[in-house]
């Protein structure tokens, strides 16, 4: 069995990892109090604040829900321009060959670590800090079965 594809990553993709990964941290539960906290303050406050004391409240209430989403996304930007372009991966019986501008590499299954799941992608780990991410555009409907064949190539 082959599997062939086209890596397609957007921005908007990293952005929605990291997003997901920060909210569902500690870091996402301390925003969001932070945030409630902060919009209460301004509630209680507003009237007896001097400008400069409103300016930074109203920051403050939009430093979680607007600045933190608008910077990580500058820096999926950021972080997508030094990603190589067409990058074609063909998953086989023999490992993982991965080609891009020219090169070529071939990883062999045991040493990919993992392969994660997730709602709007499937990432292929090949050590701790690295992947490839496939998302649901690119997988189409051979999403389930390629999870499946991952994770027999992986384990066996």
């Amino acid at each position: 069995m082959e599997y062939r594809y086209i890596c397609d990553v957007k921005a908007s993709d990293l952005w929605k990892m990291a997003m997901v990964r920060t909210y569902k941290s500690v870091i996402g539960i301390v925003n969001i109090v932070f945030t409630v906290a902060l919009v209460l303050l301004t509630i209680r406050f507003w009237g007896e604040s001097a400008g400069i004391i409103k300016s930074l409240l109203i920051f403050g209430c939009l430093l979680f829900p607007v600045i933190q989403p608008l910077a990580t996304y500058g820096m999926s930007v950021k972080q997508l321009e030094d990603l190589p372009r067409d990058m074609e991966l063909t998953f086989n019986e023999k490992g993982v060959h991965v080609e891009t501008g020219g090169k070529t590499q071939n990883i062999l299954w045991k040493n990919i670590s993992n392969a994660i799941r997730r709602k709007n992608m499937i990432i292929v780990m090949s050590d701790d800090r690295h992947g490839y991410m496939l998302t649901n555009r690119v997988l189409g409907d051979e999403k389930d079965s390629f999870y499946e064949y991952l994770c027999s190539k992986i384990t066996a």
